[in-house]
């Protein structure tokens, strides 16, 4: 409504307010120095942070700095308190309330801090933590008090335990006496918590010394000076001991220096790990330090052994006679020294190397002896390490040949051992060589890079490693390994540098070898992926060519002279392409058995019968060239694989019918010679010459034949060799120009007698569906319309089969599952996915697991066909098509056509 109000607050109110604020920060500025506090603010949102003074040099930082980040100030928290620190902090950072946390900080400046903090967390308007408030306090020289009240109350302990003093407080209210345990030695009386009765002391004191001891106590009681006395206390024992209290100053300062030496010796040799004795007068039982007992595993109230029963509790058993006999030896000898060197089993069964020095002083009036017993048990397991580790790299130095060398930087000597002469085929000096005889060791190719690669890594002082090669005096060249470091003294200084070399010839030698296997098989793995490659490509358009040559000769063309030329056209189509599919196999073959990849499974083949299911293969070839075949002595087994035993004698039958003249004849026999079988095949043909014979099994080496117009690639009798080699054969040619040639193989003879199933086809055949029906569901999944074409074709010739086709795996997986077929034909490259993908979809689903899927493609490596059927797949045909073949599979399958 416009209106304004106004507050009046006197002159005097406000200077009021802002000197006691300026008191306020007087006495915080006063807390923060006295009490060395300092105070910080975070806000969480931000991350931005506030350090006062004080806590900037408790992290060792310039007073005027910034604070820093969190994760910079938890690198100054000590590594042992930083986690703990780190885990307290960020978890009150979730919810507002009020934390502390003890840790030690090592600032900037290098002093190590005990700091103690304590902060709030506050939440902002939206309820959730905003704001971090907090002090810091350094409790450094409380902890250091503290650390120090312990040490000495130790100190005081010790120095009491060793000086044999008494400690006694008397309390004037419950008139009973304090002791420490010492009295129990001094007066055989055991200390009481609640204390003893003056009046049972002074039952102690000797009659003759009660008033002296009276009168002493009442002057201490009237005045606060030191008071000194001396009387007699009889001990349980019935001894009497006499005890003399001293003037206090007097004492204190004697006692001090004794306490100071005992107590400095006894953290000496604590810390050293030595333990003490000694043995006064005819004492039967020595005295043993507190470390002694450890070494022996006796408690501190366990009673000290006599020498007898130390040898025979403590002393090993196989060093318990001699160390007996030292010591015996020792006292009688009248000599001040003995250094004995043995083992002692504690009671805890622990062994421990000791080492003991020991020594005898005064005269015939009063004896001492005394000594000190060193703990050497890990010196020992050390130097026993150190040996054996020598041995052992000595050891593994001779068995690996490896030679060592020393340089030493102070007088410019080297040392060699025998081996670094042997690994340059030297007999061993006694003087190392020059350095101009080192270098002319060296391979001239490596002289200079060697010089340079040692002589750079001395002069930078660290360590290196290189390879060279070293000439033998015979002129053989070898490969040397050379590792090199240098060894420095107490301060640091490099005062020697010591290196090895050993013979590395072998394994540059595999690593070239491997290298170049390497090459060969990524080289071979190309040349396998390009004629897989090849083989798709051409075995794909080849499906077309040969199906259809085959639709149209299956057509009748009627019998008059123009159907006839025609179908004589459309046979020349056929040959051609089956002689270009025979190609390819052949080019594969090869590939395989150049590559170890075609597989032979050897079994025992009769081969009469095997022959004959060869035979009729030829007879074409035969009746063309008017060729006569003869077969004699063909009872033997020969160890084979069958299918490629067929392979080897169709083409050795092929050329042997094909390079042979009009009306010639081949005679083809087998026997056992020398465990072996020997399989002849002879021809009467054109014959070889000694240099065609010299290129016979040459890949693609028509030996100058394609001159006269006779059909071959100059493959097979290449695959032939590699085939026979592979069953473990060999193969021999015998030839003459003009009068024919004669190839002999021979192979393990199998022996016995098996049956003629044994050479049966090892192909895979179609298993007959279980339960067939009346009407066939068939599923082919192709992407290539005129393949799909060709299956099409050839199914639509039985009423009682239905096709399906499927352009693709995804459709072909839903067609299976809406169909239901009793078959699926499945070519192995797809547009989506590839057929592995395709049967694994299928084989998930239960509906289509159990559906036989037989691949049907171009990919005709053996290793595609393994993996197919390693798969799953239940048959894998290779395109082209074989009709005939392909009608009598799906007959197999569904039974004879209606």
């Amino acid at each position: 409504d416009g209106s304004r109000g106004l507050t009046l607050r006197s002159v005097a109110q406000r200077r009021a307010e802002a000197e006691a604020a300026e008191r306020r920060a007087e006495l915080l500025d006063l807390a923060r120095e006295v009490g060395r506090l300092g105070v910080f603010e975070r806000d969480l949102r931000s991350g931005h942070a506030t350090w006062d003074a004080q806590i900037l040099q408790m992290w060792g930082l310039s007073a005027s700095g910034e604070a820093p980040s969190v994760e910079d100030a938890l690198r100054s928290v000590v590594p042992a308190d930083r986690d703990g620190f780190e885990r307290a902090f960020r978890a009150s950072m979730a919810q507002a309330g009020t934390y502390a946390h003890h840790y030690r900080v090592r600032g900037a400046d290098g002093v190590l801090r005990h700091l103690h903090s304590q902060w709030v967390v506050k939440n902002g308007a939206d309820g959730r933590p905003e704001r971090v408030l907090g002090l810091v306090m350094d409790d450094t020289h409380s902890w250091t008090l503290a650390r120090w009240h312990d040490e000495t109350v130790a100190q005081l302990a010790l120095a009491v335990d060793l000086a044999g003093i008494t400690i006694w407080r008397h309390d004037l209210a419950t008139d009973r006496m304090h002791y420490n345990y010492q009295v129990r030695v001094l007066l055989q009386i055991e200390p009481r918590p609640e204390g003893v009765p003056v009046a049972e002391i002074r039952a102690l004191v000797h009659p003759d010394d009660l008033p002296r001891l009276r009168a002493s106590v009442d002057a201490a009681l009237q005045s606060d000076r030191p008071n000194d006395t001396e009387a007699r206390y009889r001990r349980a024992d019935g001894e009497w001991r006499s005890v003399m209290m001293r003037r206090v100053v007097e004492r204190i300062d004697d006692s001090r220096r004794a306490l100071e030496l005992g107590r400095r010796f006894e953290l000496a040799t604590r810390a050293a790990g030595i333990g003490y004795w000694s043995l006064e007068g005819s004492d039967e039982r020595a005295r043993w330090s507190d470390q002694l007992r450890r070494l022996h595993g006796l408690g501190a109230d366990d009673p000290v052994p006599t020498l007898r029963e130390w040898l025979q509790t403590f002393v090993h058993g196989d060093d318990r006679d001699e160390v007996g006999q030292r010591f015996a030896d020792w006292v009688a000898s009248g000599r001040s020294d003995l250094e004995a060197d043995f083992r002692l089993v504690g009671r805890d069964g622990q062994m421990r190397h000791v080492m003991t020095h020991s020594r005898v002083e005064g005269g015939s009036a009063r004896t001492l002896l005394f000594g000190l017993v060193i703990d050497v048990t890990e010196r020992r397991s050390v130097e026993l390490a150190l040996r054996r580790a020598s041995e052992r790299a000595a050891l593994v130095a001779r068995g690996v040949g490896l030679g060592t060398w020393e340089h030493d930087l102070r007088d410019g000597s080297d040392h060699w051992d025998e081996q670094m002469w042997r690994l340059r085929g030297l007999a061993p000096r006694a003087q190392a060589p020059s350095a101009d005889e080192r270098l002319a060791m060296v391979h001239p190719d490596d002289r200079r890079m060697a010089h340079e690669r040692l002589t750079r890594s001395m002069r930078e002082n660290r360590p290196t490693s290189f390879e060279f090669r070293v000439l033998l005096p015979d002129g053989s060249v070898r490969w040397l390994a050379s590792r090199s470091t240098p060894v420095r003294d107490e301060q640091g200084r490099t005062v020697r540098r010591i290196g090895v070399n050993w013979d590395i010839t072998d394994n540059r030698t595999a690593a070239a070898v491997r290298q170049e296997r390497e090459i060969a098989q990524r080289e071979s793995q190309a040349k396998s992926q390009f004629l897989a490659r090849m083989s798709h490509e051409l075995r794909t358009p080849l499906n077309a060519v040969l199906g259809f040559a085959q639709l149209l000769l299956a057509e009748d063309h009627g019998g008059d002279v123009a159907a006839a030329g025609r179908r004589r056209r459309v046979e020349h189509i056929r040959a051609a392409g089956a002689h270009l599919l025979s190609l390819i196999d052949d080019v594969l073959d090869l590939s395989s058995l150049e590559g170890g990849e075609l597989r032979i499974t050897l079994q025992p083949v009769p081969l009469a019968p095997l022959v004959g299911t060869t035979l009729p293969l030829i007879d074409a070839q035969l009746r063309e060239r008017g060729v006569t075949l003869s077969c004699t002595s063909l009872d033997a087994v020969a160890l084979a694989d069958p299918t490629r035993l067929r392979q080897v004698l169709l083409n050795l039958l092929g050329n042997a019918a094909k390079y042979n003249r009009e009306g010639g004849r081949i005679a083809l026999s087998a026997a056992r010679e020398g465990g072996r079988v020997v399989l002849r095949v002879a021809d009467t043909g054109r014959g070889m010459s000694e240099l065609q014979l010299r290129h016979l099994f040459e890949p693609f080496n028509r030996l100058g034949v394609e001159r006269d117009g006779i059909e071959g690639t100059g493959i097979g009798l290449a695959i032939v060799k590699a085939l026979v080699e592979r069953m473990g054969g060999t193969v021999a040619v015998h030839s003459q120009v003009g009068v024919g040639t004669t190839f002999t193989l021979s192979l393990a003879d199998a022996g016995g007698e098996v049956p003629a199933a044994a050479v049966a086809p090892t192909a895979s055949r179609p298993i007959p569906l279980a339960g067939a029906q009346a009407r066939g569901t068939l599923l082919y999944v192709e992407d290539n319309p005129v393949n799909a074409m060709i299956i099409a074709e050839l199914v639509a010739r039985r009423a009682d089969l239905a096709l399906h086709i499927a352009a693709d795996g995804s459709s072909g997986v839903d067609k299976a599952l809406a169909l239901q077929p009793d078959l699926i034909l499945l070519d192995m490259q797809l547009p989506d996915f590839d057929g592995h993908e395709v049967l694994r979809r299928l084989r998930a689903e239960p509906a289509t697991a159990g559906i036989p899927v037989i691949a049907l493609s171009a990919n005709a490596m053996p290793e595609d066909i393994d993996r197919a059927l390693r798969a799953g797949m239940a048959d894998y045909w290779t395109k082209p098509l074989d009709f005939r073949a392909f009608m009598n599979s799906l007959e197999t399958l569904f039974g004879p056509a209606p």
